[in-house]
């Protein structure tokens, strides 16, 4: 069980969650939550691997998630965030971007085999 490698998706559209569910099946152990504070639990419960984040969720928003994550006291401060988004322009790209953000996607952009291929090739990384 340690080396389980956990996957936190937040998104709060629940045909994207389970698109992304069905596609990590077999391979990590995906963890869901619909707003950012549920995320926020999840995240310091399961020390996930990685962090695919939505920025525009209920209660707590994307950028206020990769905030608190990115100013955690412990390791887990460098755990890596791949935000999806429907936010497009540039202010918000570089606004995740300077809060940590390791990459940005625009959901309209990409496919769900990119978002999997973007997630294999940082946690290549991380593994480096």
């Amino acid at each position: 069980m340690a080396d389980t490698k956990f996957i936190l998706v937040v998104e709060d559209d629940p045909i994207l969650k389970n698109l992304l569910g069905h596609t990590f099946a077999g391979k990590y152990q995906t963890l869901y939550a619909s707003d950012g504070n549920e995320a926020l639990a999840l995240f310091e419960q399961y020390k996930p691997a990685i962090v695919l984040l939505d920025l525009m969720l209920p209660t707590m928003d994307g950028f206020a998630v990769l905030e608190n994550i990115r100013n955690r006291k412990d390791a887990t401060k460098n755990v890596p965030v791949i935000v999806v988004s429907n936010l497009g322009q540039e202010k918000d790209k570089e606004r995740a971007k300077s809060l940590g953000a390791t990459e940005y996607l625009v959901k309209a952009e990409v496919s769900v085999e990119e978002i999997v291929a973007r997630i294999q090739t940082v946690l290549e990384r991380e593994a480096a």
